[in-house]
């Protein structure tokens, strides 16, 4: 396996905030798994950049660049941020994860955003990830097309 350069961002919020509540509050709030994954990267021999976002950073600022594959742990509420990463590191040829409360709650509507959305997950699925590291782009065109032959067969039908 070729070495890998992998960020991994830790999304404790959903935006940008400078109440006095989340200043004391939100650094408490960050992942573990985050942090162990980077290390299991690290012991593979991979390059890894980590951010914990706490809404104090500039998010644009801390992103990791030119980055073959992207971890993001989300509670749901900071779903929709995680969704627009993914959006901006696949437009960039990265590979995505979700992992976290969201991608354990809700895996079916991640997998609409992500090339991989973990559960629990151990070092022998991140071992894994990082052999197969490949696109497995989300349900774009296979759920458009399903739905138009559901259309038309409700079309047909309505006539019979």
């Amino acid at each position: 396996m070729h070495k890998l350069r992998i960020g991994i961002i830790d999304l404790v919020t959903r935006g940008p905030t400078r109440a006095l509540y989340a200043r004391v509050m939100n650094a408490n709030l960050a992942s573990i798994m985050p942090q162990v994954i980077g290390v299991w990267c690290e012991a593979a021999g991979h390059d890894v950049t980590f951010v914990c976002y706490t809404g104090f950073e500039n998010l644009v600022e801390e992103l990791p660049d030119n980055v073959d594959l992207v971890f993001i742990g989300s509670f749901s509420e900071a779903a929709l941020l995680a969704y627009a990463l993914s959006n901006l590191f696949r437009s960039r040829g990265a590979i995505t994860i979700l992992g976290g409360p969201h991608a354990r709650c809700y895996p079916e509507d991640a997998r609409k955003y992500f090339d991989y959305v973990l559960g629990f997950t151990d070092q022998a699925v991140i071992r894994d990830v990082l052999q197969d590291c490949a696109r497995h782009r989300p349900l774009g065109a296979e759920p458009a097309r399903a739905l138009e032959v559901h259309s038309a067969d409700t079309r047909e039908g309505a006539r019979a």
